[in-house]
Formats: C-alpha cells, sequence, structure tokens
C-alpha cells in the first residue's frame, strides 16, 4: 500500500494506492545496482623498503560480485596496464627513473564501475651504487665432442670485476649439485646416473650482487652399458580381453585419430568396461574433453578412485589413470559410469580407447614448448579443429623443420592426415627415419603419425621436415605438427598420489592445460612444499615452464640441491621435466618442490607447478 499525502496547513489531499495492480513482471525489472566498491592492499614491497633494479609490485584485491581490474601508480602514474587477471602485479624497472622516494597506489576497479585506491606504500629508489657487472665464466673440462664415461671431473674458469661468489654446473640446463664456492672450481659427474647419448654442459658464475653468467654449452656424449626397458604393449578396446556391460556404442570418431582407429562409449550410469590383464601396472587411455564425465575405477573389484574426464581442450588418446605396484599376476581393471559431470561439462560421456601394459611414463609434450625447436615458415594453425592443448603449428614450406629434443626411449609425432595433408620426412638424431604421405580422404586430428621406439635411454632429436610434396589426390601439402609424447623409463607418480604431501598453500585440481592424467597442483605462496616419497636411483620432477612461471627451490632428503627458474620466454612447456636427480643410493628418499615466490625478471608471474614425478628404479 502507497500513501501520497499532499498539502499545506488545513488543507491536504491523501492518495492512496495499493500495488496490487503493479505486475510482478515489472517489480522483478527494476534493476539491481552494484553501489559496494571493491578492496585493495598492497602486499609487496613493504612500505618503507629501499628498492633498486627490477622488482615487482603485487597487490590483493576483493569484491563481493568480482574485480575486473587492478592498475599500479607511481607518484600518481600508471605503472603498464591494468592487470585483469589474480594475482595482481607488475614488473618494474627502478633503473628508469631517478633515485629519490616514490609512492605506490594500487587502484582496484569491478565491473559496475566502483573503485577503490589502496593505502599509499612508499618506496626508496636507490640504484646509484649497483654492481651491474656480471662475471665470465667458461667450462674447460671436458672438451667440447669428448665422449665420457665412468665418473670424470667438470671444470670451470670464472672472474668478476669485483669477485665470483660461486660457480654452478649443470646438466641439459640442471643445476647438478651444490655451488661451488672456492676457485678452483669444479664438480665429479657420476655419468653412469645420465642416460647414453648427448648431454650439454654449461657453468653457471655468480657476484656477490647477484649478477649471473651462464656459459657457452660444452657437448659430450655418454656411453655406459644400460639395459633396455620393458617393451610396452597396447590392447585396444576391441581386444578379447575387454568386455562390456550393456550402454556401450561406438564412439562418434568426428576427426578424432582414436588409436587403432575406434573407441567405444557410453553415458548411462552403471555401464562397465573391463579390461583383463597379467602384469604389474596397466594405464586405462582414453579421452578428455569439455563433453566427458565422471567414472569410477576398480582394480580386482576394490575401488581405486573417482576420475573427472572434463578438460578445457580436446585430448585424444590421453592416459587417464595408471594403476602400479601390483603383484606380478592376473588382474581386472573396471571403469564404471557414474552419470555424473563436472559442473563446467556440457555432457558426461566416458570413452574407452585402450589399455597398456606395462604403465609407460608418457610426456605429453606441446609444439609450444621449449623442447620444441621450428625453422622456416611456420605458422599457427587456425581452422578451429580440436587440437591438443588448443594449438597447432602448420607449414607448405619446403624445408621448414620442427625438431624436438627429448630424453627417452620412444617418441611419438602428434599431427594430421586428411584431403589437403603434404608429405614430409623425419629424421631421428639427424639421420633421415622415414618418409610418411599424410594425405587421407578423412580428417584425423591429433593422430600419432610417426613413432620411434626401442631407442636408448638418452637424449634424442626428432625432426620433421615439410617436402612441399604431397599425393596426387590431395588438394595441398600442409604439415602440422601438434604435440609430441615421449616415453621416459620408469614409473610415474601423479601430484595425487598419497606419496606426495602438501603444506601452505596450494591450488590443487587445475585443469586450465593439459596435465598428465588431468590435473596439477599451483602454488605462488613462498615456503609452501610439495614433498613427494619414493624408492629409487632418480627422480624427475614433471611440471611446467612457462613466461609467467617463477622461482622454486629442490631438496632432496632434507638438504638444499637447486635453484629452479621456471621462467621459459615464449613457451609454454606442459609436463615438462622441471628437474631431475640422478645417481642415488638405492632405497628411499624424499624430493620437495618449494615455491619462493619469486620469479625471474622477466616472468610475469611465480606460479610453480606440480604436475607429477618420474622414478627409475
Amino acid at each position: 500500500m502507497l500513501k501520497i499525502v499532499n498539502g499545506v496547513g488545513t488543507a491536504a489531499c491523501v492518495l492512496t494506492l495499493s500495488l496490487a495492480w503493479i505486475p510482478l513482471r515489472a517489480l522483478a525489472q527494476i534493476p539491481i545496482v552494484d553501489l559496494t566498491p571493491p578492496t585493495v592492499a598492497i602486499t609487496s614491497p613493504a612500505n618503507g623498503a629501499t628498492v633498486s633494479g627490477t622488482i615487482t609490485v603485487t597487490a590483493q584485491a576483493s569484491d563481493n560480485v568480482g574485480v575486473v581490474g587492478v592498475q599500479f601508480k607511481y607518484n600518481g602514474v600508471n605503472l603498464g596496464t591494468e592487470d585483469n587477471i589474480a594475482p595482481y602485479s607488475r614488473n618494474a624497472d627502478t633503473t628508469t627513473v631517478p633515485d629519490g622516494p616514490y609512492t605506490l597506489t594500487a587502484i582496484a576497479r569491478d565491473a559496475a564501475g566502483n573503485r577503490t585506491t589502496s593505502a599509499p606504500v612508499n618506496v626508496t629508489v636507490s640504484n646509484a651504487s649497483a654492481d651491474t657487472t656480471p662475471p665470465t665464466v667458461a667450462v674447460t673440462s671436458p672438451a667440447s665432442g669428448a665422449t665420457v664415461s665412468g665418473t670424470i671431473t667438470v671444470t670451470a674458469s670464472a672472474s668478476d670485476d669485483v669477485g665470483v661468489a660461486g660457480v654452478e654446473f649443470q646438466l641439459d640446463g640442471v643445476n647438478g649439485g651444490a655451488e661451488d664456492t672456492a676457485a678452483p672450481y669444479a664438480a665429479s659427474w657420476d655419468t653412469t646416473a645420465a642416460a647414453n647419448g648427448t648431454h650439454t654442459l654449461t657453468a653457471v658464475a655468480r657476484d656477490a650482487a647477484g649478477n649471473r653468467t651462464t656459459s657457452e654449452p660444452v657437448t659430450v656424449t655418454v656411453s655406459n652399458n644400460s639395459p633396455s626397458p620393458p617393451a610396452v604393449q597396447r590392447y585396444e578396446e576391441s581386444d578379447p580381453s575387454v568386455s562390456y556391460s550393456l550402454g556401450w556404442g561406438q564412439s562418434n570418431a568426428g576427426w578424432f585419430a582414436w588409436s587403432g582407429g575406434a573407441a567405444v562409449e557410453t553415458t548411462v550410469p552403471g555401464a562397465q568396461a573391463t579390461f583383463s590383464f597379467t602384469g604389474t601396472s596397466v594405464t586405462w587411455v582414453g579421452y578428455r574433453s569439455g563433453r566427458s564425465g565422471i567414472a569410477r575405477v576398480f582394480v580386482d573389484g576394490a575401488f581405486v578412485s573417482e576420475v573427472d574426464l572434463f578438460a578445457r581442450t580436446d585430448e585424444v588418446r590421453a592416459p587417464i589413470i595408471t594403476v602400479n605396484g601390483l603383484t606380478d599376476g592376473n588382474h581386472t581393471l573396471t571403469i564404471e559410469v557414474t552419470g555424473l559431470k563436472n559442473p563446467e561439462a556440457v555432457s558426461g560421456v566416458i570413452q574407452v580407447d585402450a589399455f597398456d601394459l606395462p604403465a609407460p611414463a608418457v610426456s605429453h609434450l606441446q609444439e609450444t614448448g621449449p623442447e620444441a625447436a621450428f625453422s622456416g615458415a611456420w605458422a599457427a594453425e587456425n581452422s578451429g579443429i580440436a587440437w591438443s592443448a588448443g594449438n597447432a603449428k602448420v607449414t607448405e614450406s619446403a624445408g621448414a623443420q620442427a625438431t624436438l629434443t627429448f630424453r627417452g626411449t620412444s617418441a611419438a609425432w602428434r599431427g594430421y592426415r586428411g584431403p589437403d595433408a603434404g608429405m614430409a620426412r623425419v629424421y631421428l638424431d639427424g639421420a633421415f627415419a622415414a618418409e610418411i604421405d599424410l594425405y587421407s580422404p578423412t580428417h584425423q586430428v591429433q593422430d600419432a603419425v610417426y613413432t620411434a621406439s626401442g631407442l636408448a635411454d638418452g637424449t634424442h632429436t626428432l625432426t620433421v621436415e615439410a617436402t612441399g610434396l604431397r599425393h596426387p589426390s590431395s588438394s595441398a601439402a600442409r604439415v602440422i605438427v601438434d604435440a609430441f609424447d615421449v616415453t621416459a623409463p620408469g614409473v610415474r607418480s601423479q601430484e595425487t598420489d598419497p606419496a606426495v604431501s602438501y603444506s601452505g598453500t596450494w591450488t590443487h585440481g587445475n585443469r586450465n592445460r593439459t596435465w598428465s592424467e588431468g590435473t596439477a597442483s599451483v602454488s605462488g605462496t613462498a615456503g609452501s612444499r610439495a614433498s613427494f616419497t619414493f624408492s629409487g636411483t632418480e627422480v624427475r620432477w614433471v611440471g611446467f615452464r612457462a613466461a609467467r612461471t617463477g622461482i622454486a627451490n629442490v631438496y632432496l632428503d632434507g638438504t638444499f640441491v637447486a635453484e629452479v627458474d621456471t621462467y621459459a620466454p615464449g613457451a609454454e612447456g606442459y609436463q615438462s621435466t622441471a628437474y631431475t636427480i640422478s645417481g642415488l643410493a638405492p632405497g628411499t628418499h624424499t624430493l620437495v618442490i618449494e615455491a619462493t615466490g619469486r620469479r625471474n625478471p622477466a616472468s610475469t608471474n611465480n606460479y610453480v607447478v606440480v604436475d607429477a614425478f618420474d622414478v627409475a628404479p
């Protein structure tokens, strides 16, 4: 009821209206205005700090609806562009402004246009006396091109205008032990802990001011006797060892290149697929996508895990789950459809493509990763096709090459076959291996078009070269590089394995990228740790290298081993080996990955990713 009174003195007019006649939909259309501004505070640097060189300014911001962006300022001047993604930060090169006091602020904005300016943070810029001259360093032994075996001594010479604080030795870009802080600089290297093949040695010199220089690489060949890894056998979904309940049917293949050419699928809750096998480990090979659902996995009738197959990109022939540590005998792996799905998924379909015995440790490396190098005229493949991780590279230029440098016993090139595909040559370790005609009357994406297997455990190169030629029936000579699958000896443990424990602040179950078995754990909080307990003589941390990743500390059995900078300019290295420790004594060990909260000056963020761990016996 609405009463309106109008009048002056004793003469007044009272008008009474009932709201009952106003339609409810009219009331519902009255807009609700967001008047609540965000909150924001600068978290680094601290108020009163003295800064120099390149620093990172960070802020925390929140809003009742959502923060759209944060703009950083110094003395009221914009510091770069507005940051639209949390955590909010900007790098600032203090050498571009005069020494003296400055005031830093951050302005948070929400979608309604409400803005809040943080409390000011006062800092003092002081660059006048900074030592900016880096040291010089060179590896002096062994000589480049040498063949080595057993245990050798690696030496380096280093000098600096003020003084060398220490020298670290690296094997294939990974720190090989503690820093040597006194000349002559040397380290002992047990080459039997490395794979046979070509390796690169470098030395990193550091002065007291933190300036670092990496030497020119020295390439050597390791030649030690090593046992051959067990062969992996694939069982397709149509194999007699696989049985199905009612409800399964042939997958709608579309353009996807299933293993063996086919796969089965269902959305029926309770439907089961059972694989009978003999061995100590097994991998279910399937499909992850935005329409994939949730399944339960059982071994010998006992529940093992509930698996969410949702992914933000379509991933074909993907290792869905691996089960290790079984007794050597007969077993059954059962996949049961739940009918459930991730909130982001549009469907709950479950696919069975194949099974692998024994379970291999496979890294699915993208063409954008630091392990891949391209020469010649390559372009981004933008046809809208469901490439792995959403990206691929294409060329029709004769002589254009894509080269993957990897350590492992096999590698597969994931590419494309179709009516517009051409011909390519493949080289392994520089030697011609095959010429491949990629023409097919039907489209096949994410196809394993070439596989090199049975390799010695060591460092290898796989090169794809476009010829510019094509099949007479093909409409074009396109050669596409989408990804590479690299198999390394040993057993892979996922970041969700009970052998991995976490402390500090981590985001678990990240599905933003093509992580191993679908998920990874991420932290940018200093002091946060992931601890992996294992038995073996070699361990590899499988992580993520990119232009926005940070620095981690690595510890083994409680002792600091190395600082690892996962920054990789212009690269997206999913399932990359971030660090390897070899030559361990047989027995139980603990590997710790610690986020430092720091980053390379060129990196845009400080994320540290734990995706999986590979252990060799």
